[in-house]
């Protein structure tokens, strides 16, 4: 469903604090972005999919994988109902009214039924990365705009949450700098995994919260040891033009990457080697 530009009906929904969060960390977190008691209806949708797909059966355990991705988007009322105004309205304030295409709909579905759950809980050293396989990587460039993580079951610590490096934005916004020409997808991978990240952070939290991440935020799929199957979807907020990094009208999402660019290279705690 694609709509217009966004009336200004809600202002202010993220705090001073998100927004600096996003910008410093490279992401912040909109809590209650949707009713959770929608949560149960989205996921049914997902289990129908996952059994015509896959035979994963929601009724049978032994038909579950350790985890499985559905790569499409699920245009049906009871997923469309959970992206609301107020989560739009969260969007243009960070990257600017008008600025994003309006499109409405929850992508791509990662369920986590027990990735790592045989092994010791730690902090994976594979699989980080961002999205946008599809595209050419620059430092403008308009495809993802925001990375939106939408819980649509509740997600415990250590109950495989998506896993974040804080702060790797800031890394990958300078890799970026430094080719202008752009980098394909593990291109830009090697470039900024060449150097060990960290402030590791394991998302959590309940049905109907979501993740406002930047898109150059390098995360994974953390262990789960324990708890239902976790499912999420992650979409994405695109641009209807690049970036703008030059003059004073800039979103904060264009702050962020100016910052980057023209601040000190980001410090990780607990640095460790990753890679994709």
């Amino acid at each position: 469903m694609v709509l217009g530009t966004l009336e200004p009906l809600l202002v202010n929904v993220l705090r001073e604090a998100d927004l600096d969060a996003f910008v410093e960390r490279g992401f912040c977190v909109l809590r209650g972005a949707f009713d959770a008691r929608r949560a149960p209806a989205a996921r049914a949708r997902v289990w129908r999919r996952m059994e015509e797909k896959a035979g994963i059966r929601e009724d049978d355990p032994a038909t579950w994988p350790g985890a499985y991705d559905i790569e499409e988007r699920l245009a049906v009322p009871e997923v469309l109902d959970c992206f609301t105004d107020r989560l739009a309205a969260a969007i243009e304030e960070l990257v600017g009214p008008g600025r994003w295409r309006g499109l409405r709909e929850w992508g791509f579905w990662p369920v986590n039924f027990s990735y790592g759950a045989r092994l010791p809980y730690a902090i994976p050293t594979e699989g980080w990365h961002i999205d946008g396989n599809w595209f050419r990587h620059t430092i403008d460039a308009p495809n993802q705009g925001l990375l939106l993580i939408g819980l649509f079951s509740d997600v415990a610590p250590r109950e495989g949450g998506t896993l974040v490096a804080q702060g790797s934005h800031r890394r990958t916004a300078r890799v970026l700098g430094e080719h202008p020409g752009g980098l394909t997808h593990l291109e830009l991978f090697e470039a900024v995994l060449a150097e060990p990240i960290g402030n590791f952070h394991e998302l959590t939290g309940e049905a109907g919260d979501v993740v406002l991440a930047h898109p150059f935020l390098f995360h994974s799929r953390g262990y789960k040891h324990g708890g239902p199957p976790r499912f999420i979807s992650n979409t994405e907020a695109n641009l209807v033009a690049p970036l703008r990094l030059r003059g004073l009208d800039l979103s904060v999402l264009e702050r962020s990457v100016r910052s980057a660019l023209t601040g000190p290279p980001p410090r990780f705690d607990a640095p460790q080697r990753c890679r994709f």
